[in-house]
């Protein structure tokens, strides 16, 4: 079976969850025999052995009808300015409107359908939904939507971008399957899109299981102090509710100030919540790392004595699962995916700072919990594979297949 995908984004480019999940069920998909032609919109540097295409390189065919050579990142406004890293960790910024790259991307996908030979095809994430759709409409091959995340999540309110949301409207309509990562991800696009449930499968992302590589200590000096180190690492947009994160801190640091907040990421709440500490009295209680990555990343997983994910919606979530799988427990949002998957968590409500603030004293206080969460949460997290999630898309592929070839 030769699956034609579009995704937007794919390690080792550092843009977040999306690049991570892609190459996590791209490879297991391939270890399971399934011949995946993966598309992005833009040459780049690619990890693993799966075949690529790129719609920035002409396959027999005009350049100029491949030509997209995008690097705007998901995730953000279609008329906003984009910033984005490169591989060597640059930020860089554009102003040029993502639905631009959108629908360019999408001429080429029809051009590669013409050419290509597939099954089936699959797009990931709302910024390839159209290139799906282009592709189903120069092949006539059934197209399944992978959603990563929906408008509702990205504006964290009713107030949703609406070329956006009418650009995941059609191609919900218009795809023959759609896949959630969550049941949460799927109420959305039932209850918000008006689309059959029958339509949807949820197939919960996982992680890949590897043996865990031991780091020196990160803030060893703030550690000898007895200083313990809460961490969150994610995008700083409205989304991720990381303006709850630093008002729960402020009442965490009023009952204890030997607790250090590291915060890793970017995005365009980055300077509102620097203010935010500055005007909650807490500079010398938060550190912005930057953008984590890889190693920097895990060893401060491995450092950290708590992550707090506290997304306003969070479709899934798989920075829980990398702390657990590195030895530090977790307190997530209910409002997210990965809390129907994970028992071993502190879970509490974004907006509730109060009982944030006190799940995270209590955790940090309380050693025997703290090893218990992370104990059995590995155990967890063992089950919660890419394998596992692989098999069900692949039982989705056949379905839908033999579906439609006795339509034909």
């Amino acid at each position: 079976m030769r699956i034609l995908t579009f995704g937007w984004d794919y390690p080792p480019m550092r843009n977040g969850g999306l690049g991570v999940a892609c190459h996590g069920l791209t490879e297991e998909l391939n270890s399971e025999g399934i011949e995946v032609i993966f598309v992005l919109p833009r040459k780049q540097t690619t990890i693993g052995n799966n075949q690529f295409l790129f719609a920035d390189f002409a396959h027999n065919a005009p350049r100029s009808v491949y030509r997209v050579d995008s690097v705007l990142v998901p995730y953000q406004s279609a008329h906003s300015f984009i910033e984005m890293f490169l591989a060597d960790g640059t930020r860089v910024r554009f102003s040029r409107t993502i639905l631009e790259e959108v629908c360019r991307y999408a001429d080429a996908a029809y051009a590669i359908a013409q050419t290509e030979n597939f099954d089936l095809i699959h797009a990931h994430d709302w910024t390839s939904y159209l290139a799906g759709q282009k592709a189903k409409l120069a092949s006539g091959k059934p197209l399944v939507l992978h959603v990563h995340a929906t408008s509702f999540d990205q504006a964290a309110s009713e107030f949703v971008d609406p070329y956006v949301y009418e650009i995941e409207r059609r191609a919900f309509n218009d795809a023959d399957s759609i896949v959630a990562i969550s049941n949460y991800t799927r109420n959305i696009i039932v209850n918000r899109y008006n689309i059959n449930p029958e339509k949807i499968e949820v197939v919960h992302n996982g992680i890949k299981p590897q043996e865990v590589k031991l780091f020196a200590p990160a803030l060893a000096e703030l550690k000898a102090q007895g200083k313990k180190i809460v961490f969150y690492h994610g995008r700083i947009t409205i989304q991720k509710g990381v303006d709850y994160f630093i008002r729960a801190a402020r009442k965490v640091v009023d009952h204890d100030p030997n607790i250090i907040f590291v915060i890793s990421g970017w995005g365009d709440m980055e300077h509102e919540i620097m203010h935010l500490v500055g005007a909650l009295g807490l500079s010398k209680n938060v550190i912005f790392a930057g953008a984590l990555w890889e190693d920097e990343r895990d060893r401060m997983y491995q450092s950290a004595d708590l992550l707090v994910m506290p997304s306003v919606s969070e479709p899934f979530g798989l920075v829980p699962l990398e702390a657990i799988q590195q030895g530090t427990p977790a307190l997530i949002s209910k409002q997210s995916g990965v809390a129907e998957v994970l028992t071993h968590v502190l879970k509490v409500d974004f907006w509730d700072i109060d009982e944030m603030a006190n799940k995270i004293i209590a955790v940090l206080r309380y050693e025997t919990m703290n090893k218990q969460l992370v104990q059995e949460g590995q155990k967890e997290v063992l089950k919660l594979t890419w394998n596992r999630a692989a098999r069900k898309v692949i039982d989705l592929y056949y379905k839908l297949l033999a579906l439609f070839r006795r339509e034909i």
